[in-house]
């Protein structure tokens, strides 16, 4: 995906193991099962996997994700409507937003207006999806984004806020550090960035999903679960890939027993479902059943 698709305005073997359940009274994806929160983190879904149904039925989109027995969500894929009216919407349909993307240029640009934004919505979190550059990462774009990373994080603890990049694929090229993601990771402020680790963009660009969290897994407290389908070529470093790359959560390539007790491991506390592809209201509740069935308990970890 581009820069421009994640912009904020712009568009547990054989039993259950949950860290936590959900609230009485809480909706669920029609099975009568609460969802399977990971050990010490949320189950959440990333509401760019509903962008098209968005634009076309906002409020009856967003009660079909609290149908699902979603509770937290992610903001990316909103039609252009202002914050005040996202959080309205969000209300009425009995869901928090605990991130939101946003483009570079508005942190560069617009600061103080992303805070009165994260205010207004409630946030935890503001997410970089995207580090401006031409056909291949290079150092100099890696340095220039470690300089406004560094200052953005700062500015967004002070304001009781937490910077996130999402990792997407296109920094697994190498490094004096091993690649330019290592370079990012090692040279950020841990005291104020965090990083969000989508499995799918992980495994396209070309990296390991298990090994990053066991390198990076206390900076890692955001991630992406999004399958990548079998026979997509993985080592490309564009940011790119195909819509019907991202399956059901099970059907790819992913290991996902191994990296959700790596992930629960590493203590990551936000787990957002993401599914890119045009069939993902579909796609979304067999995935929620899937999780249903690993085995991610913290014994044996």
């Amino acid at each position: 995906m581009t820069l421009t698709r994640r912009s904020f305005l712009y568009g547990l073997g054989g039993t259950l193991a949950v860290g936590g359940s959900s609230r009485a009274g809480a909706l669920s994806d029609g099975s009568g099962l609460a969802l399977p929160h990971p050990p010490g983190g949320r189950l959440g879904l990333e509401l760019y996997s509903v962008r098209n149904e968005l634009k076309k039925d906002l409020a009856g989109t967003l009660g079909i994700v609290r149908g699902w027995g979603f509770e937290q969500v992610e903001i990316a894929g909103f039609p252009p409507m202002k914050p005040e009216d996202i959080a309205q919407a969000l209300k009425a349909a009995d869901l928090q937003a605990v991130s939101m993307f946003v483009d570079w240029d508005r942190l560069r640009d617009d600061f103080s207006g992303v805070v009165r934004d994260a205010r207004v919505l409630g946030l935890e979190y503001v997410i970089c999806g995207w580090i401006p550059h031409e056909k291949m990462l290079t150092r100099e774009d890696a340095d220039r984004a470690i300089s406004s990373f560094n200052e953005w994080g700062a500015a967004a603890t002070r304001e009781k806020l937490r910077l996130g990049y999402h990792i997407h694929g296109y920094e697994f090229v190498a490094s004096p550090d091993g690649t330019l993601l290592d370079t990012l990771v090692n040279r950020t402020d841990p005291a104020h960035i965090d990083y969000e680790m989508d499995v799918f963009w992980v495994v396209r660009g070309g990296g390991d999903p298990l090994a990053l969290l066991q390198k990076h897994g206390s900076r890692i407290r955001l991630v992406h679960l999004k399958d990548i389908s079998k026979g997509t070529e993985t080592g490309v470093t564009t940011g790119q890939a195909p819509d019907e790359a991202s399956v059901t959560l099970g059907s790819g390539t992913i290991d996902w027993q191994k990296v959700m007790q790596a992930a629960v491991k590493a203590g990551v506390k936000w787990y957002f479902v993401e599914d890119e592809h045009p069939e993902a209201v579909k796609q979304i509740p067999q995935s929620i059943e899937y999780l249903r069935k690993l085995d991610v308990r913290r014994a044996g970890l």
